[in-house]
């Protein structure tokens, strides 16, 4: 983020390394721009780069995986005030969601219900976080677990177990 008025700083292509060539630079111009189409969706960025439509979501992976390309995406990130530190923050509010309803019965008067565990967020924050720390095997499983509050994050451990084994018998 960038002066008082926390809007994001775009990234300034200039910027990013030499050694990578024009299109890869591009790529991570787009990727890292928040004012682009293309922000945060590979396949979207590296269509924008120059790269052929019909390989752009194989081109777009390969880019973002690629060492010297993730390490200017990092960097670019840091310097826009996206910090390890900050989104790890952030992931851990989530896990401790709580959500405020909000009432207006008949009689017109407004009435906030006490701070309830939000289901969907934590879920949500789950989730990612086991992404983040390549958890997940790459064939996903689904679980509905609305409503069903602790008990929903050991029905999803218990299925990512079980998707794992599945995974590693195939």
């Amino acid at each position: 983020m960038s002066g008082k008025n926390r809007k994001p700083k775009k990234p300034d292509a200039r910027k990013i390394s030499k050694k990578l060539n024009l299109r890869q630079r591009r790529f991570i111009a787009e990727f890292t721009n928040p004012q682009s189409e293309a922000f945060g969706n590979q396949t979207k960025a590296a269509e924008l780069a120059g790269y052929s439509p019909a390989r752009a979501r194989q081109t777009g992976h390969r880019l973002a995986t690629k060492g010297d390309i993730r390490t200017e995406i990092e960097r670019c990130m840091d310097e826009a005030g996206v910090t390890r530190k900050k989104v790890a923050r952030r992931l851990n509010e989530g896990l401790d969601a709580k959500i405020t309803k909000v009432f207006c019965p008949t009689g017109g008067a407004v009435v906030y219900s006490k701070r309830l565990v939000d289901n969907q967020t934590r879920m949500r924050a789950v989730e990612i976080a086991f992404k983040l720390r390549g958890d997940f095997p790459a064939t996903k499983t689904t679980v509905d677990v609305q409503g069903l509050g602790n008990l929903g994050i050991e029905i999803i451990a218990e299925a990512r177990k079980r998707a794992s084994e599945r995974h590693e018998a195939d």
